[in-house]
């Protein structure tokens, strides 16, 4: 793969003061040179220089700041080439045919940051902070990507492939020189507390998971509450625009409506739902559904309450919303500039179902809801704190991992516990080593081979 020399432009398309062309490969210098002929040759790296780029029959194409940034310290670990010309698309096109016509192949989609990562300049995690970092949304899924792109998980599933290493290596030089005389032999204690510590290591980085995952993708939030309550209002209020179609009729909307948002420095993907209620219309029924279904995958419940009607919930929203033991739920009374229809006791009802007391707001009367605005955010930063402080995994194939390896540390646990065969110990250990290893892409082989042979003493 590293045979070919790849170019691509490197800055978004559109118009700009600057736009970059980027070549990496064994042949970039020679392909920069070609197109800037008075690049001079054996120029130092990392150092810009002024020159004219030209096309194959020595045509200006523009005037260009180059550099060449030699390998292994450049982004791919390769010899790479950058021309920074005038960042107009049309520019930018023949900038790259030039490069082409000298002898680059065009990139594929994350090759660069592919050749980084088989060049060993960075793990799997770091590669998908490269492009968490791109899509960023929020500040908190910044911080993330950022933590992530400086190799703090990384560094902590570095951690575990080598407590594992270890164990592994204890375990499978007890098998193999099991007969031996005067050699090291398995103590079962002590490889339970090794396993028992990195069950727990690797416990505590499935308990960032749902942080993590906030943060990257957005929190889910959900406006939940019967038919005409001021749901869509909130949600067009939450957008900043007129989103949702609002009318004085009741179950204006018949399906949910997504829009990705952010309060303050949280994002939020937003949902508005049908209005629940008992209905014969057998479209209206199908909204209440998927609004039921929307609210159970929900980080987050905006519960919206007509403070101006007597408290009638829907017995799905309250079996809903009682149950639910892994979102948050903020109910908010809305209308109360109208004459309130709610007892003390409704209010305490209220408060009960959701865990909270209700935020009090007049959403059709108000364009900028201060205190509400600032509610939500609090609740959706709380969530966000697990990912705030040291590693946090934020993929589903980080999770993924994580849980079989947990799953083959138990057994592992288990067959030393039941004084087993070493060979049972052995098989979950390294399931649970390459497990872990496949979050950062790393094998394991050479890792066992280097332990067993150097590190222990074993008479031959």
């Amino acid at each position: 793969m590293t045979a070919r020399t790849i170019c691509a432009v490197a800055t978004p398309p559109g118009r700009g003061g600057v736009g970059i062309v980027r070549v990496s490969g064994p042949e970039a210098e020679a392909i920069l040179r070609a197109v800037c002929p008075d690049f001079p040759p054996g120029a130092r790296s990392h150092h810009l220089r002024l020159c004219r780029a030209v096309d194959a029959e020595g045509e200006l194409l523009d005037e260009v700041l180059a550099v060449v940034m030699r390998g292994p310290h450049s982004f791919t670990g390769e010899d790479v080439a950058e021309l920074q010309g005038h960042g107009g698309p049309l520019n930018m096109s023949r900038l790259l045919g030039a490069l082409c016509a000298a002898g680059a192949s065009p990139a594929a989609p994350g090759e660069f940051t592919q050749r980084a990562f088989l060049n060993g300049r960075i793990d799997l995690t770091q590669a998908e902070a490269v492009a968490d970092l791109i899509e960023a949304s929020s500040d908190a899924a910044l911080r993330l990507a950022r933590r992530h792109l400086a190799g703090r998980l990384g560094d902590e599933i570095g951690g575990l492939r080598e407590a594992l290493a270890e164990a592994v290596a204890l375990t499978e030089a007890a098998i193999d020189f099991s007969t031996e005389e005067h050699v090291y032999q398995l103590d079962a204690e002590a490889m339970r507390e090794r396993i028992v510590e990195v069950e727990a290591r690797v416990g505590a980085l499935l308990g960032t998971w749902e942080a993590g995952r906030q943060a990257r993708e957005g929190i889910r939030v959900v406006i939940l509450g019967r038919p005409n309550a001021g749901k869509s209002t909130l949600f067009n209020l939450l957008c900043g625009q007129q989103r949702a179609i609002v009318t004085e009729h009741p179950g204006t909307t018949r399906d949910f409506i997504e829009e990705p948002v952010v309060v303050g420095q949280v994002a939020l993907r937003l949902v508005d739902t049908a209005g629940l209620r008992r209905s014969d219309d057998a479209v209206e029924q199908i909204g209440v559904q998927r609004a039921v279904e929307q609210a159970k995958g929900a980080d987050l419940v905006l519960w919206v309450v007509d403070a101006a009607t007597p408290f009638d919930p829907d017995p799905r929203e309250v079996e809903l919303l009682e149950g639910a033991s892994d979102m948050d739920v903020l109910p908010i009374l809305n209308k109360v500039d109208l004459p309130l229809a709610l007892d003390e006791a409704a209010l305490d009802r209220i408060a009960a179902i959701a865990g909270r007391p209700a935020e009090r707001v007049s959403l059709a009367g108000t364009s900028s809801p201060t205190a509400l605005l600032e509610r939500v955010e609090a609740i959706a930063s709380a969530r966000l704190r697990p990912a705030e402080e040291g590693a946090a995994i934020a993929r589903h194939r980080h999770r993924d991992a994580l849980m079989r390896a947990s799953e083959a540390l138990s057994r592992a646990r288990e067959a030393v516990e039941a004084q087993m065969s070493h060979e049972f110990v052995a098989l979950d250990l390294r399931l649970a080593l390459e497990a872990v290893g496949e979050i950062v892409g790393r094998v394991t082989v050479d890792d066992l081979l280097r332990r067993i042979f150097s590190e222990f003493c074993v008479g031959k």
